[in-house]
């Protein structure tokens, strides 16, 4: 009867005992600094969290999310959701909804994965550009500084700054969805996995992120 007593009650008070959430020894990503209507993994986050590899960081409707790591910053606006994971010098974001403005100041300090295609810095200056879902072949990149290398199915082209382009990945698959299109604009490269069609100026999710990309003295 006592040992049925203690094993009923035994739950009761490992509750208040704190488990640990990651074995001793395992570095952190970097650290949530800003949120509003967001989540980590499956819990709701606040500033100071601390992200390591494999944790997914999302938003709601109308919420926000900054992340800083080693020598770069990501954000994410509404309805959006990445999946960070260690790199030999730096942090990959596998965007899987929405968008995300980053900012690094090394190349391989943040590279993004999306829709199969990675895009990361060009060279080692500071980088600060865009990168939103449109369709699940479609990516839109805006750069507002410096350059971005896209690959994708081991094709590469350089994307410049000052510009927002419209990726088609698989092209011949995609662009006959614009055939309809009147307003469809001719790509100003071609490669086979992918066209680049540039699309205008600078549009961003927010000025707010773009503040903190380019403006916080404690920026990368």
């Amino acid at each position: 009867m006592r040992r049925r007593i203690l094993a009923m009650t035994l739950p009761f008070f490992l509750v208040g005992i704190p488990l640990p959430t990651r074995p001793a020894g395992i570095p952190a990503l970097g650290v949530v600094t800003q949120a509003s209507a967001a989540h980590f993994n499956a819990a709701r986050v606040s500033a100071g969290a601390t992200v390591y590899d494999g944790d997914r960081l999302s938003t709601e409707s109308g919420g926000l999310l900054q992340f800083r790591g080693a020598g770069s910053l990501l954000y994410l606006p509404g309805r959006s959701g990445v999946t960070l994971h260690r790199l030999p010098n730096g942090t990959q974001a596998h965007l899987s909804t929405g968008g995300l403005v980053f900012s690094s100041a090394r190349a391989s300090a943040m590279e993004i994965l999306a829709n199969d295609a990675f895009i990361r810095p060009a060279a080692d200056v500071r980088t600060v550009a865009q990168v939103t879902f449109v369709g699940p072949k479609e990516l839109q990149i805006t750069v507002r500084r410096g350059a971005l290398e896209f690959s994708y199915h081991s094709e590469t082209e350089n994307i410049a700054e000052g510009a927002s382009y419209r990726i088609l990945l698989d092209p011949q698959e995609t662009a006959a969805g614009h055939s309809k299109n009147a307003e469809f604009t001719p790509p100003i490269r071609k490669h086979k996995g992918f066209w680049i069609l540039i699309i205008g100026g600078i549009a961003w999710v927010t000025e707010w992120a773009v503040h903190e990309a380019l403006e916080s003295p404690d920026h990368p």
